[in-house]
């Protein structure tokens, strides 16, 4: 809760209709209630509309207020919440066509956030939004590698205003398993080594496109295989092991044709002693973008609630990495991560 104003309520403030706020939307005014002689800030201006505040928002016995000289803006909010670029209703998936607008329009959602925590928050919610839609969408065959590409534009640039540690990402980043939030959260963990490793923008950009798509092919494989509680069987190890190449099918089939791009995808599973897939190649072989994302991979998968266990804390899933898998993760990368925890 924020700050109380002592201003009578016939003094400044005016009621809203709260029924009228929409999931992956940002908010250009304070959002006030009523508490004694006075008002408290509720939600601050800047703050991007994710699932959770959308649920405090949207309480039926909750009567929310705006400064009048704020009014004009929620007004404007409130016509672009009726039009149908940003509706979404309670329990429902954001349409793909609509997803798709709010990627194309990130920098302005983004420009108008107050600070990194809202902008990376901003940038998170609509990407997943994006693929939760695309998965959820059947007509689609291919993937929005144009949204994909300026989301990851974006968020390269608020990764390079300032150094961004993984503790950042703390207040909006899924715990849960889901595909979509799997893409986004390793391609955020990317973004943090690759403004570290001397490249520039356009590579860093590719790093953070080629990690969004890395597992896009396990789209094509049954959910009760990907979300099986118990140990694999040979056959099924098999199965999951197509999606890396599956996934390279995806991407070329959607446009995106760019070799560095293709390799990190497809290679994101091969270790450097040779013993992963598809190929089984060493270190030698293997690309430095790959390296980055077998580590961010793994490590999304270690700090994620699976059906088969619980959560890893950040530093133990880094220790864990660092001491099982140093012949077969690159150290120095790991170093990375472990430097940029808080």
């Amino acid at each position: 809760m924020g700050k109380v104003v002592k201003i009578f309520l016939n003094q400044g403030f005016t009621p809203i209709d709260n029924s009228l706020f929409r999931r992956g939307t940002l908010l250009d005014f304070d959002c006030y209630i009523q508490r004694f002689n006075g008002f408290a800030i509720l939600i601050e201006s800047g703050t991007f509309i994710d699932d959770d505040i959308y649920q405090k928002l949207i309480k039926r016995d909750l009567q929310i207020y705006v400064e009048n000289k704020n009014y004009d803006l929620y007004k404007k909010y409130r016509e672009e919440s009726l039009s149908k670029t940003y509706r979404l209703e309670e329990n429902e998936t954001m349409s793909f066509e609509d997803a798709v607008k709010n990627c194309i329009n990130i920098y302005q959602i983004v420009s108008r956030a107050k600070s990194i925590n809202e902008k990376l928050k901003a940038i998170y919610m609509s990407a997943k939004y994006l693929f939760d839609a695309w998965i959820k969408s059947k007509e689609e065959k291919y993937i929005p590698i144009e949204a994909i590409d300026i989301l990851s534009e974006e968020l390269v640039s608020v990764v390079n205003q300032e150094r961004i540690t993984l503790s950042k990402f703390n207040d909006f980043l899924d715990e849960y398993d889901s595909l979509a939030a799997h893409f986004v959260k390793v391609a955020f963990f990317a973004s943090i080594i690759g403004s570290r490793i001397g490249i520039d923008m356009t590579d860093q950009k590719k790093l953070v496109v080629s990690a969004m798509l890395h597992d896009v092919g396990k789209c094509e494989l049954d959910e009760s295989l990907l979300n099986k509680p118990d140990f694999l069987n040979e056959d099924e190890k098999r199965k999951i092991q197509t999606h890396s190449e599956t996934s390279v099918y995806l991407v070329k089939r959607s446009g995106l044709k760019d070799r560095i791009v293709l390799n990190a995808i497809k290679q994101h599973h091969e270790r450097l002693d040779g013993s992963g897939y598809p190929h089984g190649i060493d270190s030698s072989r293997i690309s430095p973008f790959a390296k980055i994302i077998a580590i961010c991979d793994m490590f999304d998968a270690l700090i994620t609630i699976k059906p088969y266990r619980g959560a890893y804390s950040t530093y133990n899933a880094l220790s864990l990495m660092r001491e099982e898998y140093k012949n077969r993760l690159d150290p120095d990368y790991i170093k990375l991560l472990i430097k940029h925890l808080r």
